[in-house]
Order: structure tokens, then sequence, then C-alpha cells
């Protein structure tokens, strides 16, 4: 009992009237001693069952593959997009629809092997290519351009999205294949393609660039989406208005990484167990709830594919661990060092040394100069509200490649500078080869 209380108690002359009260009061805070124990107590393993946030099981891993060498028995990667594993199918109607109104139609996809900076002046000069459509019946000459597709960097942003509402730290999806996809677009054809006719093939003259030119790619990563059904009842919670659905993880694996989809559930939280996902909801019935499944590589992996596997996967190490646990940011030059040598992919280049330029006042100066870099930001699409609009310097990181002839090496450079933009938002991260 509290002193106080005790020390007021005394402070009564009629003994009867003390014991009484005491006897109340005594009753009353024993009984509510134990029941603020035994939830704390079960709040404690509640927490304590938690499974602490493992960064190795949402590393993800991109490549790409042609359609023809899609394996389909391959448990590590799978398409990006489903409709990739198909065959082009083309509407005639459709495509005689556009052509009528004077516009332009995606035909399908290709994927450009180049390095970014010529990539970037494909995309920018928009230039017109001759071809043929050839139908079961004639011969049409047409004309198409390149631009860069974005339904694979639409699912990125998608996956960001499910990143956040599970609560799972974000790291740069260093995914270089999808940002060198190119939608064929149709421009015009010389004579209108006949009703009945079925289209049989499509040729392109790409001039200079046909050497890069890849077709039926279908890019990949170890992502995998699942449905989840409920096991058992739901459980009531205790604000009486969510119920608790536990997602057994036994089936898919227990050493894989996990995100529930938020969309189309009114879903509070969610909590990661060792073998289950409990998933707090206004949901009253069971059902099966879609879940993004990040596969491992520890089992899986050892396929080999037509082009490296990049992945945002860093080294092991106690700095990195600690640094992870406890989300310390010190901006030393050595900080940043080590964080971009963490990062397997660093293989591939090696860090110099870093400048800090002024940048002009001008903002269509400085749009021009973003515009013309050897790097880009795979994290646009994330909105920094609390980052200043005018940013008046740029940290500029200087790099050397290993193997100059490597077409990648501005894409793996752009991962690692938007993860330095990440932790230097007071700046505009740059990277450079020299």
């Amino acid at each position: 009992m509290d002193n106080k209380i005790y020390e007021k108690l005394n402070e009564i002359q009629n003994l009867d009237d003390r014991l009484a009260l005491k006897k109340i009061l005594n009753g009353l805070f024993t009984s509510l001693e134990e029941y603020t124990k035994n939830k704390f107590n079960e709040l404690e393993e509640r927490v304590f069952n938690e499974v602490e946030y493992i960064k190795e099981r949402y590393n993800v891993f991109c490549t790409m593959t042609k359609r023809e060498n899609l394996d389909p028995t391959n448990e590590f990667l799978y398409p990006i997009l489903e409709e990739d594993k198909e065959e082009d199918i083309y509407d005639v109607s459709e495509i005689l629809e556009n052509l009528n109104e004077k516009q332009s139609m995606n035909m399908f996809r290709v994927f450009l092997k180049c390095d970014y900076l010529l990539l970037n002046h494909i995309f920018k000069n928009e230039k017109m290519f001759k071809g043929t459509i050839k139908t079961d019946k004639n011969t049409y000459e047409a004309y198409f351009t390149l631009k860069q597709n974005n339904e694979y960097i639409k699912k990125t942003v998608e996956l960001y999205k499910m990143f956040m509402n599970n609560n799972i730290p974000w790291t740069t999806i260093n995914n270089p294949y999808i940002y060198k996809m190119a939608d064929v677009v149709l421009i015009k054809c010389e004579e209108k393609i006949k009703k009945g006719e079925s289209i049989n093939k499509i040729s392109i003259d790409f001039e200079d660039y046909d050497q890069y030119v890849e077709y039926n790619p279908v890019p990949l990563w170890n992502i995998k989406q699942v449905l989840l059904k409920s096991v058992g009842f739901p459980m009531p919670c205790e604000d009486k208005i969510n119920y608790e659905h536990i997602l057994s993880l036994k089936k898919e694996g227990e050493n894989h990484g996990y995100l529930v989809n938020y969309e189309g559930s009114n879903i509070q939280y969610i909590r990661f167990m060792k073998d289950s996902l409990i998933v707090t909801s206004s949901e009253e019935e069971s059902k099966k709830w879609n879940v993004w499944k990040v596969v491992s590589r520890d089992k899986f992996g050892t396929e080999i594919y037509d082009n490296d596997v990049m992945s945002n996967e860093t080294n092991k190490s106690f700095v990195g661990k600690l640094a992870l646990k406890n989300r310390y940011n010190v901006k030393t030059r050595a900080e940043l060092e080590r964080i971009i040598s963490s990062f397997k992919v660093y293989k591939y280049l090696e860090f110099k040394h870093l400048e800090l330029e002024e940048l002009d006042e001008g903002i269509f100066s400085n749009e021009e100069k973003i515009k013309n870099s050897e790097t880009y930001n795979m994290n646009e699409f994330i909105v920094d509200e609390i980052r200043e609009e005018n940013i008046n310097k740029a940290l500029i990181l200087y790099f050397k490649a290993v193997d100059k002839n490597n077409y990648l090496n501005r894409d793996i450079l752009s991962f690692l500078i938007s993860e330095a933009q990440l932790l230097y938002p007071e700046y505009q991260c740059e990277g450079r080869l020299i």
C-alpha cells in the first residue's frame, strides 16, 4: 500500500473504521496490482515472442532472362509481370482504331543492353525506326519508336508501399534491368492493315542501336505472390472492433520474408512470429490473405542465368549489425564509405573520393544538371516531405569501375548513390566514374 495512504489511515481515530477501510483498500490494491502484473506479463510475452527484424530475409535479388529460357521449375526467381510468360498477341482491330485516331500504340517490349548514358540518349532522342508488319496475307511498311517502360518500376513502387505498411525498413532495390526495358511503339503505318488479317511477325531496323536490342525479355526477382488462409477462427481483440488472424508459415517456410498486402483489407497492424503472421484487422471471417513472399537465397539460388544476378544484399559484419540495430547515422566520410562498401555489388566499383559542390541558384540549370548526370535516383518515387526544397550543395562521389566494359557500371553506381541520398537528404547526391 502507498505510504501516504497508510499515513492517512493512521490518522483515523475510530479503530473499527480504520480496520474496515484498511481491509477494503488492501483488497482493492492487491487485486489491482495482480491484474496489472498479469497484463504486463502478457504484454511482455507478446513482445518477446515477436521475431526480430532480420534484414537477410528481405534482400531482393533481380536478373533478366529471355522468355524461351524461362524455367517454370525455378523456385527462387519469378517474373515481375506474369504477362511476360505469354507470347505477344496483336489485336488488329485495336491497332486500326489507334491508327485511325492517329494515336501511338505499344506493340511489345525489348531490353536495351547498353550503358545508361547511351540509353538516356536513345529515350531522349525519340528517333523513328522503319520496319515491317507481316500478316498472313500482306506485308506493311510501318514506323516505330522506343520509349522507356514504366510497368516494372510501378511494381517496385508497390513493393515499397508494402514494406512501409508492414513496418519493414526499406533498402533501395538494385534492379538495373527494369530501367533498360523499352516499349516498341507503333507510330504509323503506310497502308491500313485489312480487317480479318492476323499479324505473324514484326521486324524493325534499329540501325546503330540494333546490336543492343534483345527480344522477349523477362525481368525476374525473388518475390512470389501467395495466398495464406487464416488458421482457425479469428480471435476478437480487447477493443471489440478488430480480430486477430493467424497465418501459418510452416508450408511456405519460416526462413523467408513476408509482406502482407494491405489493399482491400482493413488491416491495423501485423506481428511477425517465429512460424506465423498475426494480422489484426476488422475482418470478422476467416479469409485468404494476399502475401508477397521474399524468397531466401539460402535454400535456392544455385541456378545459372543469362545475366548477372543483382541484389541489395550486404556483407555481414559486427559494425553493420550494430548500426542496423541502433539505426544511428554518423555523417563522416568513413561511415559513408563503410555503408557503400557493405553492399555486395561494391565489387564492381571502387570508391575513390568525394567532393561538395555549390549548386547554381537557377532551378532550370539544376534540372538540366540532373538530366545530364551519370546517375539516376532509383528511389525517385519516395516523397521526402521533411527535406528542404532549396538544396544548396551537391555531394559528388567518385568511383572507378573494376571492368570498364560492363554496361551496368552506371546503374550499379546509381544504386549506391540512391542509398547515399536516403542517408544524406540535405545534399543532392550524384555519382561519377573516373
